[in-house]
């Protein structure tokens, strides 16, 4: 026997209508009345609730040759499992991207030069910076080779280090403090043009007051001043884990 011949014999047998079982399953009466016509079928939800509610097993429901209601119930578990891959895979990608998104802003927030650089949301920026009355210097030992190449000895030798400068990019006070080499200069070209993506400095170059646009002079300032952690941010941003520009 069918579902829907069953089911519509169960119903009659405990002198229900089709409103009042509908009722008690949430469903429509048109939608119970589809299933008695074999127009329709129950999800396998609904169907675990039918027998339920009816005192009837499944193999009773699903009972008959070529019962199309078995192909609905298997074909709707196909759909539920199909389903639940498509969600594993876009709760997977938007975990990488949490993960991709937080690497970013850690590289923003820690001034991590490589990460800066392979950040696709950071754009190339140009900002002034006033540099140090002299360039830092470090000296180091080395291995010098004397002109004939013959004769070796170990020197002390003075190198220029990076300068730490706060570059302004805009005349709103918009900037970072940015380390970067800037290899010998003079008193006359004391302020640099800098090129950077977030921390990674691709270019600067040496330029002189004079050279510096007007609105941005104001906040590029004539004297250096070393970075002052107690006083101030070395990014000047509301949001230092922003990735973005």
């Amino acid at each position: 026997m069918q579902f829907a011949n069953v089911l519509r014999k169960k119903r009659k047998e405990l002198h229900l209508t089709q409103q009042e079982l509908a009722d008690q399953l949430h469903v429509t009466r048109q939608t119970l009345s589809r299933w008695e016509n074999n127009l329709s079928y129950p999800n396998l939800d609904t169907l675990v609730r039918l027998s339920g509610f009816l005192e009837i097993s499944l193999d009773v429901l699903l009972k008959g040759d070529g019962n199309p209601m078995v192909n609905q119930i298997s074909q709707d578990v196909r759909d539920k499992s199909k389903y639940k891959r498509y969600l594993m895979v876009v709760l997977a990608a938007l975990v990488l991207i949490f993960i991709w998104l937080s690497l970013l802003g850690y590289g923003r927030a820690t001034q991590n030069e490589l990460i800066d650089r392979s950040n696709p949301f950071l754009r190339v920026q140009y900002g002034y910076a006033v540099l140090p009355t002299q360039v830092p210097e470090k000296k180091e030992e080395t291995t010098v080779v004397d002109r004939d190449g013959k004769n070796k000895h170990v020197a002390a030798v003075t190198t220029p280090q990076r300068v730490d400068a706060f570059v302004a990019d805009d005349p709103f006070g918009n900037g970072s403090w940015l380390k970067f080499y800037t290899g010998k200069y003079s008193s006359k070209q004391r302020w640099a043009l800098v090129a950077h993506k977030g921390a990674y400095v691709s270019n600067i170059r040496l330029v002189s007051r004079a050279q510096i646009p007007l609105m941005m002079r104001e906040q590029t300032g004539n004297h250096y001043v070393a970075y002052d952690a107690h006083a101030e941010r070395r990014i000047t941003k509301r949001f230092l884990w922003w990735p973005f520009d």
